[in-house]
């Protein structure tokens, strides 16, 4: 699939599958930026997420077979969701 599942589209939000090349997306009242990084050893659609106001890492998302796989930075240290929905994703970056 050359853009993300269909669940992402159905939120209007497509991440790019262009590598290197950022995107800027709006989640809640957030600008987030989407880097494209190539499919991991697992062949695993991978994106760097960065927040686009401040230069920090939010987290890396991963595509798998049952979902996806957010590793997200927080102030409590690194919080992993596996196997979540897309709308799962968004609400974990909405909440910061």
């Amino acid at each position: 699939m050359s853009e993300l599942a269909a669940e992402a589209q159905s939120n209007e939000i497509t991440l790019s599958t262009r590598a290197l090349v950022p995107t800027l997306h709006r989640i809640g009242n957030r600008e987030i930026e989407a880097t494209f990084l190539g499919n991991n050893t697992h062949g695993q659609p991978t994106w760097v997420l960065w927040n686009a106001d401040e230069p920090y890492l939010i987290g890396v998302l991963r595509q798998g077979k049952m979902g996806f796989t957010f590793e997200q930075r927080t102030s409590a240290g690194v919080e992993i969701h596996e196997d979540v929905s897309f709308k799962r994703v968004r609400r974990a970056l909405d909440r910061g």
